[in-house]
Formats: structure tokens, C-alpha cells, sequence
């Protein structure tokens, strides 16, 4: 984490950060960024003035150190960027105070529902959300740097202006709503980069995944709904309504996060709650066993549900979700199905436009194991099986043979793990489909002989025989054959030594990632052998 000091304006780098301020801003022109921070033209940019008022504020209350994403962050290496971003929300937690500069308010009156602070264009921002909710203790200040109030002192209006409840803004009480209500807050906001408005909401849901720009505001939500599910078994994920009216066949999960703007008032009834209430309102005829975990498949949703038949083959799921409401009625929540398949617990979800609000629902529910398919025959279908592949790499005889890894260079979706001398890879399936791209470069050295491997890997994604490839080469090659498949490979090194790759299918993964279906795994196995 790299934080600038408020006198000398410097940029230094902590493993174990010291108390610092933290800024959250609108972005303008002419930003200072990570490269500009340390050169003399740097304090003629307009957005150095910015950087000015918010140090000489973090050293009027004490700080030596502030953060500023905009020259904090190296946007220039993907790895930083990443780190960045999966971080953010501990970075605004951590901080000691947060500085809201809002430099679209020029006067000085009080702030109230017509004022211009309640107007500011910050509260319209994707990434400000959580720069709202994490920090303990934020100030809010004028374009002059004076004082508006604090988070606190603000509460009532603040919730009224952003939908955010007054419990998460004086306690940070977030863990307390559902997912429903929380995708509710990001409803309407806007980032410059599509995709950002997935990634603005991996803290408030404490989760991480891999950052790919260019994958597109659709996908990298749907890839951010999947990461919830694996760590909640809160079903409100499900209670989003469409904002038009639509018979036809759609997906489990939202595609737009604007479709949870009127689902801010939806409750997740706990596991204990919503089992002690099955057994007051299923029909006696159901014999599955009330259970709350789901599990996202490569066609959709294995789920238990309660199901209502309508007619023909319409159905109403209720969902482990009510409502509050002024009136103190609290309905259940239920979403329409249409069955797929004839004498299949295969259904899709229809009229997504609608949820339906289920006040007595005793005896009129039958559980049912089910899957909820996704829409197959829509452009809108995202492929999903086998969305992560991962290769456990295991080296083998190195230190026998004086070799080490010397480098690791990775394609930027690519997460890389060591175990001991072994090494996890894994990556993103991309979107759309590539016939072929490399995973990683590893470089080996064996310093007493001078003499070098360097093993590339990489994926064929769309090849009729496609699968992992490998290349073992002595320099990493400039360019890599889009057509190539080998699954084994050796390369000779000093009199009477080789090394040799192999790649075969399945993989030494731990308990959780076999239970994923999410991830198609291989072992690697890179062998040095010979006298």
C-alpha cells in the first residue's frame, strides 16, 4: 500500500501501514497520478490543488500519511490495479478519518433535501458508495475545503439522499441487510468503466475476484452475483424485479443491478426462522426437507424451493425472503416459474417484472428440489461451465538438479499460488471466447551451471481438443502459435539431464474446490530428471 506524506508530498510504501487519512473524490481533469506525483510539473495540474487541501487537512487532525487513489495507485501494472481494487474497502476501514471533498458545492448554507450538498454529483457515483459506508468516522467538505458535517451529524439526510439505512451509517451495521437491500443502494449509480459497477460492490459483500476490464458491465456482474452465492446462502439475491414488463423467459440471477432499485425493503429470514415456518405453512404432502444452500450449475440453479401451481404449467417459488413494509404487514416473497420440461423439475423464470408479495401462504406450498434453467435460446446467455480452470503444477526433482524458479509472469486474470515448492494457477475462462491464451511464463535458473527453462502455459478455450498446452523453451518466446495443443513436451539440458512436462486431467484440489463445479482442473508435472 503506498501512502503520501502530507509534508513532503512523497510517495513511500508499507507492508504495515501507520494511522493515515483517507480522501474519496470526484474524478476531474487533470488528475495527479502515480507517475505524476514526483515530478516538478506536477503541482501546475489541476488536480494538484485537490491534493493540497486534503493534506493540509489530514495534518490540521494529526496525520502524517493520507491516501488518494488517484496518485496511490500504479494504474499502469494490472497486478496493482488489482490489488487495488479487491482492497478498497479495507483500505477506506482501516483509515482513521475519511475527507469527502464535494467540489460541486460552492455555498455554504445548511445542508437539507433541496440543498447543493444533497444534489452533489457524488452521490450519483458508483465507487463513492462504499467510500460512504466503510470508513468509521467521514467528513464531508466544500470545494473551498470547508466543513459540511460528518457522517454521523448527517445520518437522516444522508439516507434520505442515498437509500442507505441510518443503522449502516452511524454503526456500519451492513452485515444486518440482505444482499437485496444492499444492491438496492448501488441501484442507479454510474462508474466511467462499465465494469466498475460490479467492482465498486466486491467490499460491501466482502468478496474477491479477478479484474477484467473489457469483460463488460453484464458479465462481470454476473461473475460478482456467483462470487456472492459461493460465500451466502441469502436468497434475496433472487428477489430483483425488471423494469419492464416481459412474458419472456429469463435468467435466475439480475443482469443489471439497477434491477434491485425496488428491493431495498426485502429481508432475508434466517435459516432457523425460515425452517420453523416451513413447518407451519408447506403442505404435509412434501417430502424434501427444508434447506436454504443453492448451487449455481453450467445451465442454472440447483435449488429447494416451495412451489404454488397456478395453472398449466406456472408456478410461484417462494423465496426464504419478506418484506417490510409501513403498514407492519411483512409478506413473503415469491418469484414466478414456468415449467420447461414435461415431467422435469426444470423451470425458468417468467415475468421477472413481477415479485410477488405471499401473506398467507399456509398449506398452499409443496417443497420441490429444482433447477432453474437459464435461458438457453436468449443472446443474453453467458457460457459458464467450466468457468475457471486451474492447474496444480508440481515441480518435480528441481532442488535435486540445483534448479529454482528464477520469474513468474502471468496474464493478468491469472491468479498464481504457491503451496511449498508446488504452484496453483488459475484463470478466468474470458469472455467472449479466445481459441487460445497463455496462462503463464515460469522461469527456472540453476545458478551453479547458468543453465535456464523457461515452461509457458495456456488454454485452448474453444478447439475441439482443447485443453491445457504446454512449451518448454530456453528463452519465454515472443510470440506463442494460437494452434498449438501439447500435453506433452521435454527439453534437453546439460549431458545426460532433461526436463520434461505433462499435463493430464483432474488435479490434486483441496475440499473446497472440489466441490465447485465451477472449475476444471489438471495437474502439471514438470520433471527434471537424468545424472
Amino acid at each position: 500500500m503506498h501512502l503520501l506524506h502530507t509534508t513532503a508530498k512523497k510517495l513511500e510504501g508499507f507492508v504495515d501501514p501507520p494511522e493515515y487519512a483517507i480522501l474519496s473524490h470526484r474524478w476531474r481533469e487533470e488528475e495527479v497520478l502515480f507517475a505524476d506525483i514526483h515530478q516538478q510539473g506536477a503541482i501546475h495540474m489541476k488536480g494538484y490543488a485537490k491534493i493540497r487541501g486534503c493534506c493540509e487537512q489530514a495534518r490540521r487532525d494529526g496525520y502524517q500519511y493520507v491516501w488518494i487513489d488517484a496518485c496511490c495507485i500504479d494504474k499502469n501494472s494490472s497486478a496493482a490495479l488489482a490489488e487495488a481494487i479487491n482492497s478498497m474497502y479495507m483500505w477506506y476501514e482501516n483509515a482513521q478519518v475519511c475527507y469527502a471533498y464535494l467540489d460541486d458545492v460552492t455555498d455554504n448554507e445548511d445542508p437539507g433535501t433541496e440543498s447543493a450538498f444533497a444534489k452533489s454529483e457524488w452521490f450519483t457515483r458508483g465507487w463513492t458508495l462504499q467510500e460512504l459506508i466503510a470508513p468509521s468516522s467521514l467528513f464531508f467538505f466544500d470545494t473551498h475545503w470547508r466543513e459540511i458535517g460528518s457522517k454521523i451529524s448527517l445520518a437522516r439526510l444522508l439516507s434520505f439522499v442515498t437509500g442507505v439505512h441510518t443503522n449502516v451509517l452511524t454503526r456500519v451495521d451492513v452485515a444486518s441487510f440482505s444482499i437485496a437491500t444492499k444492491m438496492s443502494w448501488a441501484a442507479g449509480r454510474k462508474t466511467t468503466r462499465p465494469e466498475d459497477r460490479a467492482y465498486s460492490l466486491m467490499g460491501i459483500f466482502k468478496v474477491h475476484m479477478p479484474v477484467i476490464y473489457g469483460d463488460g458491465e453484464k458479465k462481470a456482474f454476473f461473475r460478482l452475483q456467483l462470487e456472492i452465492t459461493r460465500h451466502s446462502h441469502d436468497q434475496s439475491i433472487f428477489a430483483w424485479m425488471a423494469p419492464h414488463t416481459d412474458s419472456t423467459r429469463s435468467w435466475p440471477f439480475a443482469l443489471w443491478v439497477d434491477d434491485f432499485a425496488k428491493s431495498s425493503n426485502v429481508q432475508d429470514v434466517p435459516s432457523d426462522q425460515w425452517i420453523h415456518y416451513s413447518q407451519q405453512f408447506i403442505s404435509q404432502e412434501s417430502d424434501v426437507i427444508p434447506r436454504l444452500d443453492f448451487s449455481a450449475t453450467n445451465d442454472g440453479l440447483d435449488i429447494s424451493l416451495p412451489l404454488l401451481h397456478l395453472v398449466d404449467d406456472k408456478y410461484i417459488a417462494l423465496l426464504s425472503c419478506r418484506r417490510r413494509t409501513s403498514e407492519g404487514k411483512r409478506p413473503f416473497i415469491g418469484i414466478r416459474l414456468q415449467r420447461s420440461m414435461p415431467k422435469a423439475e426444470r423451470y425458468e423464470r417468467i415475468a421477472a417484472h413481477i415479485l410477488e408479495d405471499i401473506f398467507d401462504p399456509a398449506g398452499k406450498f409443496t417443497f420441490k428440489n429444482i433447477h432453474i434453467a437459464f435461458p438457453l435460446s436468449e443472446s443474453t446467455f453467458i457460457p459458464f461451465t467450466h468457468t475457471f480452470t486451474v492447474l496444480f503444477i508440481q515441480n518435480i526433482g528441481m532442488n535435486e538438479h540445483g534448479f529454482s524458479m528464477m520469474d513468474a509472469e502471468m496474464a493478468p486474470s491469472c491468479n498464481l499460488q504457491r503451496r511449498d515448492s508446488n504452484i496453483v494457477l488459475k484463470m478466468l475462462r474470458p469472455l467472449p471466447l479466445v481459441d487460445s491464451s497463455w496462462l503463464a511464463s515460469l522461469t527456472y535458473h540453476n545458478p551453479t551451471t547458468e543453465e535456464k527453462f523457461v515452461v509457458t502455459v495456456g488454454v485452448s478455450w474453444v478447439a475441439p481438443d482443447g485443453g491445457p498446452w504446454v512449451q518448454v523453451t530456453s528463452e519465454k518466446p515472443h510470440t506463442i502459435d494460437e494452434q498449438l495443443k501439447v500435453d506433452w513436451t521435454s527439453y534437453q539440458l546439460s549431458a545426460g539431464r532433461k526436463v520434461a512436462v505433462s499435463v493430464k486431467k483432474g488435479g490434486n484440489a483441496s475440499a473446497r474446490e472440489k466441490r465447485s463445479s465451477m472449475a476444471e482442473r489438471y495437474s502439471v508435472n514438470i520433471t527434471v530428471y537424468g545424472k
